[in-house]
């Protein structure tokens, strides 16, 4: 993580310190979040919409920061003794400092963004490239205006490459992080329906996703997936000068894999005969898995190597795993949903054997704009009666969904839900024993506690 003096991080940052006798001392590692800091780090308190973390700058020196920055024009209470910073935005000196910070640092960057698959791709080549170098990766879901200055600060000096996710709600949030992340590969996995709302087209979200490369180094790579229609069509009229990949199953991808089988626990797919298995469900997954294949044969490991990083990769919480319960088992996806990650949902849930029933739990998916509705009913138009026993449907988007299966379903077998509470009631009176339940939903709508509720369940 970054360890510089005062004065250092006041160039830094183009900021003015409170007293220059304190130019000499060290910070290690930022911190945003009065909650979480350790002793040693700069406090940099941000100003949102529902908080302002300048008023725990006291809290910040009870736990033994280093010091803090703050705005030019805030009063500073005169209980506080810790040294700062003033700079004219606390934010914009958050970025400038990742952005100085980068620019110190050897390693390279592999940013990659896209509508789905980011995190588990970051994952897979984490572990990859990992059995060869030190790498480092973004943390949870730190892809935003804050969450990508705070993962590129946590890098270690002597690490030799990160993997950084780089998310959009709007035009303009990659564009601002691919200039601080700088990367020398950049990725697009796939381009779907989510952020519609504000993106309003699927080319819209290739215009957003496409402000990777404006950090691009000019001698990096850029790949992408080949599969992706939007992709394949659309960007031609991009004029890149940087080296192009694509990859995927087609014979028209540079880096084409083979797909060999999709079994309840794993993906197998071949590349040149050779072999690879990843310990994750769903048939998306051999994307992924492609994806850190190449980076791996790009930065000159071998097949042997590969393999080892795959074998340690395990499921994501919320993310498409299998959860075993008393008689029962949840296939837990409910960190997302966009149409694309929902569909793939539904095929793992019918590749999935050895259930004598299988009960759909599903929410709205959210941020998909004016073609919301009828997306939500397409969805609907796609679950098939042979393979789900009963489906349970929660939230307004959703009654499209129920209405498009009620042209094929028994009215009997589903359900729609404006409480939550409610179709969690439905839900325990229809598992019974040898159940796959499978449970998905945009992140706002929490279908985690569905999970939660059912886990004490005994059948």
């Amino acid at each position: 993580m970054i360890e510089r003096s005062l004065s250092q991080v006041c160039r830094m940052v183009g900021g003015e310190i409170s007293d220059p006798k304190f130019n000499e001392l060290m910070i290690r590692g930022v911190s945003t979040d009065s909650r979480t800091i350790e002793e040693g780090n700069l406090y940099i308190p941000l100003v949102g919409q529902v908080f302002d973390g300048r008023l725990f700058i006291k809290e910040s020196e009870d736990k033994k920061a280093a010091a803090f920055l703050i705005d030019k024009d805030y009063k500073i209470k005169s209980n506080i003794s810790l040294p700062y910073i003033r700079v004219d935005d606390t934010l914009k000196a958050l970025q400038d400092l990742a952005r100085a910070y980068r620019s110190e640092l050897s390693l390279k960057v592999i940013g990659i963004t896209g509508s789905n698959g980011k995190t588990t791709s970051k994952d897979l080549i984490y572990e990859v490239l990992s059995e060869k170098y030190k790498v480092e990766k973004t943390m949870g879901n730190l892809n935003n205006e804050i969450g990508v200055p705070k993962t590129i600060l946590s890098f270690d000096e002597d690490s030799q490459y990160a993997i950084v996710e780089l998310g959009t709600d709007s035009f303009g949030d990659i564009s601002l992080t691919t200039s601080i992340a700088r990367p020398h590969i950049a990725i697009i996995t796939n381009i779907g329906d989510s952020h519609l709302e504000r993106l309003k087209s699927k080319e819209g979200i290739l215009k957003a996703k496409m402000e990777i490369v404006e950090g691009l180094d000019p001698d990096g790579i850029f790949i992408y997936n080949k599969d992706d229609e939007t992709l394949k069509t659309k960007l031609p009229s991009y004029d890149l000068t940087q080296k192009i990949i694509s990859f995927g199953l087609g014979d028209d991808a540079d880096f084409r894999v083979e797909p060999i089988d999709t079994l309840a626990n794993m993906v197998k797919f071949a590349k040149d005969k050779e072999v690879f298995k990843i310990n994750l469900l769903g048939r998306h997954n051999i994307y992924n898995g492609a994806l850190a294949l190449l980076i791996g044969n790009l930065l000159g490991l071998d097949n042997k190597q590969i393999k080892r990083g795959f074998d340690r990769v395990k499921p994501a919480n919320n993310r498409s795993r299998i959860i075993q319960f008393e008689g029962f088992d949840v296939l837990d996806d409910t960190y997302k949903s966009n149409p694309q990650s929902l569909r793939s949902g539904l095929l793992t849930s019918q590749m999935l054997d050895g259930y004598d029933h299988k009960i759909a739990v599903l929410a709205d998916m959210l941020e998909l704009g004016e073609n919301e509705k009828a997306l939500h009913y397409q969805i609907g138009e796609d679950i098939d009666p042979k393979v789900f026993e009963y489906c349970l449907f929660f939230g307004d988007l959703t009654y499209e969904t129920y209405k498009a299966c009620l042209e094929k379903f028994p009215k009997n077998r589903l359900f729609h839900f404006d409480r939550k509470d409610d179709l969690i009631d439905k839900l325990k009176s229809l598992i019974s024993k040898s159940s796959l339940v499978f449970v998905k939903g945009s992140h706002g709508m929490h279908m985690e506690e569905v999970v939660d509720a059912i886990s004490k369940l005994k059948v």
